[in-house]
């Protein structure tokens, strides 16, 4: 057998080999990187979550106070928009040691990476949540 030409065989099989492979590690890399940012926002939910939740532990908290907490935390991580639910909604007549809980909800397409959500089963909104309880007045 001529070795000249098994030396040509092997790099064409090597370049298809490469051709099938390597779209296939890309999308694997990227896909790891959504969920990885995926994670990431849900995080930064949980903390805009928790400053609301500290705001609205506070014995003379409204729920206008809740709600510009949560959105000045957004704005610190980039997230423009977002849906908020305080309960209970009226924190006036919330008595001590009441637990209130703040939830965060963003739309993944809103804060994606890279925009892989239709290759992967990425959820369609992503939520923040935090608990606290009512302080006593002082």
């Amino acid at each position: 057998m001529n070795t000249k030409a098994t030396g040509r065989f092997r790099r064409g099989v090597e370049t298809i080999e490469v051709a099938i492979a390597l779209p296939l590690m890309i999308i694997i890399i990227f896909s790891g990187l959504e969920y990885g940012w995926a994670v990431i926002r849900s995080v930064q939910l949980d903390y805009a979550a928790r400053a609301g939740a500290r705001a609205a532990s506070l014995s003379d908290a409204t729920v206008a106070d809740v709600e510009s907490r949560v959105n000045d935390a957004l704005q610190k991580i980039g997230i423009q928009s977002s849906t908020g639910v305080v309960t209970p909604a009226d924190l006036t007549a919330v008595p001590a040691g009441t637990m209130i809980k703040v939830e965060v909800e963003v739309p993944y397409a809103d804060v994606r990476l890279v925009g892989l959500g239709a290759l992967m089963p990425i959820p369609a909104t992503i939520r923040g949540h935090a608990s606290m309880v009512r302080e006593p007045e002082e």
